[in-house]
């Protein structure tokens, strides 16, 4: 009897031992919420692979086996992929990408690691513990299209989800450049022709597949103003014909000699917080209130040695209201409002410097923040954020021409030491200054 019970106690155990071992190399797999057979799912040396024919079932791509090469190659609408068994290395579209895990065959299907799936298809790969379940979850640009109206055009992105993205302006020749992270491509268009007074032509491509990166590039006809909105899973690129606006705005303008004299020129130079309200404050306790008061009087010693008159805000460390740095310059009928800070964001990584103006701001207001933003990154050397558009007291409420201008984010370690730096708020300055310039100058040649 004892033998017996024995026999049983370890007929239990195996049993139990090996549904764990059938438990632990058979993870649950949900693709967009949806659970998956077991049959697409193998676990080879702790890594996971899935069917070749899976891929071919549920994105729809073509799939092509030789057996004889032991290769196998994946076409969809962006890439073509050569991926060989026992090999580690894939080919898409001609250009090595390593893998984590070589193709395998296993129990006569062709498998590929599950990894492959975020490089050709982006989305997010995660796994829980909980429910012992790989959550698989694809994101791709889907469409990209163009609206135009009223010296308006967009670029509308919709893709499944939104993603993180980065957007640069490039000059020489003129474009934006929009890299959206862990995304695919699918759709079969790289190249949308628009020929407006704004934009050339928008050219879309899957720019990297390790990690996954889909680039939209804006080629641009004319210097514009532009501002980035996420609204639902798509991204809006707005870009706005400003200057030319501004340009025929100005040009209709009476013209009277005295008016263009600098001395006549009231500039009103407002450096952001103060006194008992810090701002921002670093990591290594660089104080917003004491940078934008240092840039603020360089860019007022500066275009006083140019003959402007000037009026700053706050010359030393001391508070003023919103409202108060607005009516200031609206008491003294000034001719253009710069507001001076610096910026900060939860993620240390976030970087560069933009220029803001209202929403309700004029085709002149906008050249002055494309001015000033261009020429402060080129003597600064940040990343170019572009400008912004905002529902600032100081903007809102002044009656000229306003720009805020955030100098570099003081929550980024590396901007932070910049910021803190004297050469470096006197490069700032200086190109804040020009752009100040370059304005004036369009105003008058006009």
């Amino acid at each position: 009897m004892k033998n017996k019970y024995s026999l049983i106690a370890l007929f239990v155990a195996v049993t139990v031992f090996l549904s764990l071992v059938v438990e632990a190399k058979s993870p649950k797999f949900i693709l967009d919420g949806e659970e998956l057979s077991l049959e697409f799912i193998k676990v080879v040396n702790g890594r996971t692979l899935i069917s070749a024919r899976f891929i071919s079932d549920y994105f729809g791509d073509r799939v092509s086996w030789d057996n004889n090469k032991k290769t196998l190659e994946i076409y969809n609408k962006s890439a073509h992929v050569i991926l060989k068994v026992n090999d580690r290395i894939a080919l898409i579209n001609n250009k090595p990408v390593p893998l984590d895990i070589q193709p395998a065959l296993v129990d006569g299907q062709v498998m590929v690691p599950l990894r492959f799936l975020t490089k050709l298809y982006g989305g997010t790969l995660a796994w829980d513990g909980e429910n012992k379940s790989i959550n698989y979850h694809k994101n791709m640009v889907n469409d990209v299209s163009i609206k135009t109206f009223n010296q308006t055009s967009q670029v509308i992105i919709d893709m499944d989800s939104l993603s993180k993205y980065n957007l640069k302006l490039y000059h020489q020749p003129t474009r934006l450049v929009l890299d959206i992270k862990n995304v695919g491509l699918n759709m079969l268009k790289n190249l949308i022709s628009v020929n407006s007074s704004m934009i050339k032509q928008v050219r879309i491509s899957q720019y990297n597949f390790d990690p996954a990166v889909v680039r939209v590039t804006v080629d641009i006809n004319a210097m514009s103003s532009y501002y980035l909105i996420e609204e639902g899973s798509r991204l809006i690129l707005s870009i706005r014909n400003n200057l030319q606006v501004a340009t025929s705005s100005i040009i209709s303008q009476p013209r009277v000699k005295e008016e263009l004299k600098l001395s006549r020129k009231k500039i009103v130079i407002d450096a952001g917080h103060g006194g008992y309200d810090p701002g921002a404050i670093g990591v290594m306790g660089v104080e917003e209130k004491s940078v934008n008061l240092d840039i603020a009087q360089k860019v007022n010693n500066l275009l006083r040695q140019k003959g402007y008159n000037t009026v700053m805000t706050r010359e030393n460390d001391r508070f003023i209201p919103l409202a108060g740095r607005a009516e200031i310059a609206n008491t003294l009928n000034a001719d253009i409002f710069v507001s001076i800070h610096a910026n900060s964001h939860p993620r240390t990584s976030v970087n560069g410097a933009e220029t803001y103006a209202h929403w309700n701001a004029s085709k002149e207001n906008w050249a002055l923040a494309w001015y000033v933003q261009s020429e402060m990154i080129k003597r600064s050397g940040l990343e170019d954020k572009g400008l912004k558009a905002a529902n600032f007291a100081v903007l809102r409420e002044s009656t000229m021409p306003s720009i805020l201008v955030e100098t570099g984010f003081l929550s980024n370690p590396v901007e932070e030491r910049l910021l803190g730096s004297a050469s470096f708020r006197q490069k700032v300055a200086e190109g804040i200054v020009a752009g100040i310039e370059k304005y004036y100058q369009e105003k008058k040649t006009n």
